[in-house]
């Protein structure tokens, strides 16, 4: 008895189907990770001893663990911008946040240029360059790179290649951790998209929550999950669950309940050590996600199809006018919106069974513009070079300790903000040497950061002809990467001085 035709073509379609669904599960999924805010002295595996990160631990012992990765930028929205094009700040005039050109006015000598507040249509994001290769693509958590000053959502994630967008807008904090995520005295913070949690959520475990839920609906599909963390960023709310452990942890090794000094920096001063229990709290609850979502992946058998990244978007928040902010940089100097180590070094661990060895450690000078190239180049998908200009893919680093042969890394920051009483400066780092230029006077800083990553010893004296070679290649690529420089202020007023506020 023949069988009929239609028997034979649901049989032909049966085997198409399961070849499609077996093609689509053979490409790798991604999972970008990052934590607003999180310096790289915060984890253990970078030497804090007051916080907890068990998960990034083991993590880090099952993956790469990067020891001198960079942020492109001291501050969020430049940065976010350069992993999702893969171009540094200046060259697509994103060297601020969201649009402001920072603190002015009659105490500052320069004006800063204006940047954009947004990615320009025109720039294949990262997100888009994996729909085209038929990626599911989610964004989760802070965006904060569409412009303050816009209405709508006309540069939110669903504009530059997200299918989803939870929780995302164009704020850099939320109102509240707590549901309703909302404050009263900032309401442009409130957090949308998730008005039907209850009271006592907690928001970073919330948008886990839907992280992992997205997982395990799109399992069967290759998918691409920005999850950008709300924390560490201020405002400082842990889980009142937790307070009680660190406390008596400060307690038990002897800090104070109220820090009275600090590490002069410039007019600034950076806190000393790291000592706050709320602060510990919101680190713990970070890791404790992130250990969450790499459970997620073994329980649907996707850890071994699944790269994941985890990421900082600038250094920690330790360093300003006062002395109780929230974290310690110690022993890099500075911190968040400074050009220092303390501001822009990260932490940057990769993950990918069966494609990088356990257990790599790796020093090599990598800087946030490098995960787009990398991703491309896991996943065995073309590169797009005229797209991701200033990265270069990590593949080969971290597979077989191949040296990228980079000449320099660069940073651009002509921008005041209020915890930085250095100003706008600029920064190239070549090797082992990094040269740091202060807009305002021209001064030069020039470290040795194998020997002095503390960066308290300047050798522009010592090695003169270094220095003035490293300013020289700063200067050019300025220019190559068309970043926009600052002007004299007319009306600066010396009495009105901002350090002197």
């Amino acid at each position: 008895m023949k069988p009929s035709l239609e028997i034979i073509l649901l049989f032909f379609f049966a085997i198409l189907s399961s070849a499609f669904a077996e093609n689509s599960r053979s490409k790798p999924n991604v999972i970008l990770v990052m934590v607003d805010d999180l310096g790289w002295s915060d984890i253990r595996g970078n030497g804090s001893t007051f916080h907890e990160t068990p998960h990034l631990d083991i993590m880090a012992e099952e993956g790469a663990f990067f020891t001198d990765a960079y942020a492109a930028s001291p501050v969020c929205t430049p940065t976010r911008a350069s992993i999702l094009t893969g171009k540094y700040p200046s060259r697509i005039n994103m060297s601020f946040i969201s649009g402001t050109s920072g603190a002015q006015g009659d105490g500052y000598k320069l004006l800063a240029p204006k940047p954009k507040g947004n990615i320009a249509y025109e720039e294949t994001t990262l997100a888009e360059a994996l729909q085209q290769h038929g990626y599911k693509t989610v964004h989760i958590g802070k965006w904060h790179m569409q412009n303050h000053t816009e209405r709508g959502k006309a540069h939110f994630p669903q504009k530059h290649g997200f299918d989803l967008n939870i929780a995302g807008f164009k704020m850099g904090q939320p109102g509240s951790y707590y549901f309703p995520y909302k404050s009263e005295r900032h309401p442009g913070t409130n957090v949308p998209g998730l008005e039907d949690g209850k009271e006592g959520d907690y928001l970073t475990d919330v948008l886990t929550d839907r992280a992992i839920k997205f997982i395990e609906q799109n399992r069967e599909h290759p998918f691409f999950m920005n999850f950008w963390f709300y924390t560490v960023h201020t405002p400082i709310q842990p889980k009142k669950s937790k307070m009680a452990k660190y406390q008596a942890k400060a307690k038990s090794l002897g800090f104070p309940s109220q820090n009275k000094d600090g590490i002069p920096v410039w007019q600034s001063f950076a806190r000393k050590q790291q000592d706050s229990p709320a602060y510990a709290c919101m680190v713990e609850s970070m890791d404790e996600n992130i250990g969450r979502i790499l459970k997620t992946l073994k329980s649907q058998d996707l850890e071994k199809d699944t790269l994941v990244i985890f990421f900082s978007d600038n250094g920690g928040l330790s360093t300003g006018s006062g002395l109780n902010m929230p974290t310690s940089s110690q022993p890099l100097r500075a911190g968040k919106a400074w050009l220092y180590e303390g501001g822009i070094r990260v932490p940057l661990i990769i993950k990918f069974p069966g494609h990088i060895p356990p257990g790599t450690k790796i020093s090599e000078p990598v800087i946030s513009t490098d995960l787009y190239p990398t991703i491309l180049d896991f996943l065995n998908l073309p590169l797009q070079p005229k797209q991701h200009l200033d990265g270069l893919s990590l593949k080969s680093l971290i597979a077989g300790g191949v040296d990228l042969k980079r000449e320099a890394i660069h940073f651009h920051f002509p921008h005041y903000h209020h915890i930085n009483t250095m100003g706008p400066s600029g920064a190239i780092r070549q090797g082992d040497y990094k040269l740091i230029e202060v807009f305002e006077t021209g001064e030069l800083e020039l470290y040795n950061l194998r020997e002095d990553m503390e960066e308290n010893h300047n050798l522009v004296d010592k090695i003169p002809t270094l220095a003035m070679q490293m300013r020289k290649d700063l200067k050019k690529w300025r220019l190559q990467s068309n970043a926009q420089l600052n002007q004299k202020n007319p009306n600066y007023d010396p009495d009105l001085d901002f350090r002197k506020k």
